[in-house]
């Protein structure tokens, strides 16, 4: 009677799966797309390309409300799940695990990674990226121009100003941490012709007495984690500061703040230029 070793029974099985995701790579149209990070399911869906999605992270908002299969979150993936829903593409961003990554690779699933962008310029290249693969290129096309009209018409406006603002940004609390240098919210500060704070600085994390130091003159706090609305209120008890003497200390949305899209880009930076630019 014929029997079979369970090992080489499973070796089968991996070798039949890898053949299959070949065979569905080898076609020319993209039908099937997985997004591994909340911000890549956001820019599918901005460039119209969401009825090719079929698997996404839990904190992928949108995606799952529309009840698209969950495959885990931006660390942590079910790679069998990933797996049978034969992707011809899964994208994905450096915070995924890298053994993850590599077991979907080496059962022929196609993993494109993309790097954390640390300008705007570099969301932009991104997001035309992210349109070549999924074949939504002249709508990544359309995506970019609108957004950088918006973002030069402010760059442009922002150069008159005389004085340099100083700004804290601020994206996390307990400990205190804020923007840095070479990231795309460091862009926000930069192209409101401002001054980050936090310029020089290697670690994000900063104590309320340098912020104090620095005298910063617009004080601007993510809303990430439900932490902004207390720490407005405790930053608004430094009457020394400039930025609290001027009525200059801001919520922002961090859901478009720190979610890095041409679209949260451009609503987060005309959310700082209505800040930077209102009548005291």
């Amino acid at each position: 009677m014929f029997s079979c070793n369970p090992d080489i029974v499973k070796k089968i099985t991996i070798i039949f799966f890898i053949c299959l995701c070949g065979i569905s790579g080898i076609s020319q149209n993209v039908k099937k797309v997985i997004s591994l990070a909340p911000s890549l399911t956001e820019n599918i869906y901005l460039l119209g390309a969401n009825d090719k999605l079929v698997g996404c992270t839990s904190y992928c908002t949108e995606a799952v409300k529309d009840g698209i299969q969950i495959v885990g979150s931006t660390v942590d993936v079910n790679v069998e799940k990933i797996l049978a829903l034969q992707p011809d593409v899964v994208l994905t961003m450096q915070l995924t695990k890298s053994q993850d990554i590599s077991t979907m690779e080496k059962l022929g699933i196609n993993v494109v990674v993309i790097p954390t962008p640390k300008t705007f310029d570099e969301i932009c290249q991104q997001t035309i990226q992210i349109g070549k693969l999924i074949e939504a290129e002249s709508e990544a096309d359309s995506v970019i121009t609108t957004a950088k009209k918006i973002v030069d018409e402010i760059k442009v406006k922002s150069a008159k100003q005389k004085n340099t603002r100083k700004i804290f940004f601020q994206i996390g609390a307990n400990p205190i941490f804020t923007v840095l240098e070479n990231t795309f919210m460091d862009d926000y500060i930069l192209i409101t012709n401002s001054k980050n704070i936090a310029a020089g600085l290697n670690k994000g994390t900063m104590t309320r007495e340098s912020v104090v130091a620095k005298n910063p003159d617009a004080i601007i706090i993510a809303t990430m984690g439900g932490f902004g609305n207390e720490e407005k209120k405790v930053w608004e008890k430094y009457s020394e500061i400039s930025a609290v003497k001027n009525n200059m200390v801001f919520l922002i949305d961090s859901e478009t703040s720190c979610s890095p899209t041409p679209h949260n880009f451009v609503s987060a930076l005309k959310d700082i230029d209505q800040f930077l630019n209102q009548k005291k």
